[in-house]
């Protein structure tokens, strides 16, 4: 693997019950077209929940109660002619106030979907399989 730099992020599935019905939030980055979980990378020193957390909140401007760890994702990248392999890992957080707004420069927008909607919006498989995840743990506490 010479070559490929190594980047970790953690993020959110960021629900809330409306109506008995859990929805869950989704952001699109400026200048992109996709929906996607909202997430980033590890600042030094932080842990992988610690980084989820300040992620979620950046990013959506919600404040959360962090639940399990759902899952985690592996994907590649180019940028400036250089290789990355990301490792991102998901917590289901739920949603206890604020949000969502455009809390951060890099977020065109943020939105509550219901979730077969969300998987709809999803760009990426394994994004939905994390969201699928998250609908199990949810669906398993009642």
């Amino acid at each position: 693997m010479d070559g490929v730099n190594l980047v970790r992020s953690s993020g959110g599935v960021v629900v809330k019950n409306q109506d008995n019905r859990w929805n869950v939030l989704l952001v699109r980055k400026k200048g992109a077209l996709v929906w996607t979980l909202p997430k980033g990378h590890l600042e030094k020193k932080e842990e992988e929940e610690e980084a989820a957390r300040r992620e979620v909140e950046e990013e959506t401007g919600c404040r959360v109660t962090v639940g399990p760890r759902i899952g985690e994702i592996f994907f590649t990248y180019e940028r400036n002619g250089q290789c990355f392999e990301e490792h991102a890992s998901f917590y289901l957080m739920e949603a206890r106030e604020g949000g969502p707004i455009k809390a951060e420069e890099e977020i065109a927008e943020t939105r509550w979907f219901d979730f077969p909607s969300a998987l709809r919006a999803l760009a990426y498989e394994n994004e939905r399989d994390i969201l699928r995840q998250a609908q199990e743990c949810l669906n398993a506490r009642r």
